[in-house]
């Protein structure tokens, strides 16, 4: 008995020790394809990348909570992809509009000019934007398209190409995660507007990538005749400083008054809320 109890002993020892040999080689295995056969996840889980993503979503989470004040006729313009929503109530039909940041998309552009019967003045700074923009428009007499990246100063601006292989977007404000850098034609709403002949801006769209933190301090609205400012807030600053720009937006007459996903919100100049007398 002694003897077959030792076998049986020897032999679970032997079966054990082959079993975790095996789990330890499968382990070792899997953990060298996924070093040699799938670098991609690798590259997915980069810790700067991982922090970026986390980033995002915190900021498009948090910088939404902003109280609103009532305005009249808040609509949603444009595709699923391209809307805004701005106070539509307030819109003239002699309004002049200028978006900056064209992208893919031109449908808000052209509801403002089919609802109201405004003229939308569009600016991108990548050339291929501005083509697809006036094909978009297929003539629309309201519509013009343009080729500029809005900065602070007239003159060449050093612009970072997107990681995405699928994008054709670039940032001046660090966007992306991305080593490319271009040089583009950059232009101030100033000198773009001297040179169409405008003298002011009654609703004025901003989609630029993250550099909507160093241009809005920079431009004096009530100046330019700014009734409405649309802008998206890029996750390329902390939250607070997000909160920030939005308070001196209000500090110069300047109400939140609608939010659109993720960050796009709607300003209309405090004066066009107050009940008429």
């Amino acid at each position: 008995m002694g003897s077959a109890a030792g076998t049986v002993r020897g032999w679970r020892a032997a079966t054990n020790g082959a079993r975790s040999f095996a789990g330890t080689h499968a382990g070792n295995r899997r953990a060298a394809m996924l070093a040699t056969s799938t670098p991609s996840v690798a590259h997915r889980l980069r810790p700067a990348k991982v922090r970026s993503a986390v980033r995002r979503r915190w900021f498009e989470f948090e910088v939404p909570h902003v109280d609103l004040s009532g305005a009249p006729g808040i609509v949603d313009l444009g595709s699923p992809y391209g809307a805004w929503r701005i106070p539509g109530g307030l819109i003239g039909a002699s309004w002049l509009c200028y978006c900056v940041g064209a992208g893919g998309d031109v449908s808000f552009d052209l509801e403002l000019i089919h609802r109201y019967h405004a003229t939308v003045r569009a600016f991108d700074a990548v050339g291929e934007f501005v083509g697809e923009a006036l094909r978009e428009a297929a003539g629309e007499p309201g519509f013009s398209a343009h080729h500029a990246a809005l900065t602070t100063c007239d003159g060449p601006i050093r612009m970072q190409r997107s990681h995405d292989a699928r994008s054709r977007s670039v940032s001046s404000a660090a966007l992306y995660d991305s080593d490319e850098f271009i040089e583009l034609p950059g232009r101030t709403l100033q000198s773009l507007m001297d040179e169409l002949g405008d003298d002011h801006i009654d609703l004025l769209k901003l989609d630029v990538e993250g550099s909507e933190y160093e241009l809005l301090p920079a431009l004096d609205l009530r100046a330019l005749g700014v009734k409405i400012l649309a802008a998206q807030l890029h996750h390329t600053t902390s939250v607070a400083r997000a909160r920030a720009l939005i308070a001196e937006l209000r500090q110069s007459g300047y109400e939140p008054v609608a939010c659109l996903a993720p960050v796009r919100l709607a300003f209309a100049r405090r004066d066009l809320l107050e009940p008429r007398r």
